[in-house]
């Protein structure tokens, strides 16, 4: 799904409690300008799918913070049935290519509600020491149970089904 869909100009925060416990200082910049103009055209894309209590994203190019908020939208939509059981994420970064300092502290921020909300482990699928070096600076310290970091997407997935005692199996 292409973040320039139109969702990146909704306003969510006052609906969905998972956007307003991230949604950081961004009501400020809507009226201020101090963390940027939220109201730019949003810039990265994503797909995600729910297989079974995993929840697989895979966020490519680069992201503004427009983006990131269109990013939480469609997020919040998917954890929405995930939240009565123990569930994971596996982040497939492989093709993510950049977000500035306030983008990489909001999805921060967005990763520190899933743990705090049920999601118990995160698997990420990182190639190169750069985009590890990044992922390490979201992730690093965050109260998952355990976060796995991988080279291929199926080994992230399988671990994460192991983790949670289960078979991982599309949801239609």
């Amino acid at each position: 799904m292409s973040v320039g869909d139109g969702l990146g100009s909704m306003d969510f925060l006052h609906i969905n409690p998972y956007l307003v416990a991230t949604s950081g200082g961004v009501g400020a910049a809507k009226n201020s300008g101090e963390e940027g103009d939220v109201h730019l055209q949003p810039h990265g894309h994503f797909e995600m799918q729910r297989q079974g209590q995993v929840l697989i994203c895979r966020p490519s190019g680069p992201f503004n913070l427009a983006g990131a908020m269109a990013y939480e939208a469609a997020f919040s939509q998917q954890i929405a049935g995930l939240r009565d059981a123990p569930w994971g994420i596996v982040e497939v970064a492989t093709e993510f290519e950049a977000a500035g300092p306030e983008v990489l502290a909001r999805f921060r921020r967005q990763f520190g509600w899933c743990a705090a909300n049920g999601c118990a482990f995160l698997a990420v699928v990182v190639v190169g020491g750069f985009k590890r070096y990044l992922a390490d600076q979201v992730f690093s310290d965050l109260p998952f149970r355990a976060v796995g970091y991988f080279e291929q997407e199926a080994a992230a997935i399988h671990w994460l089904g192991e983790q949670l005692g289960g078979d991982v199996t599309p949801v239609s």
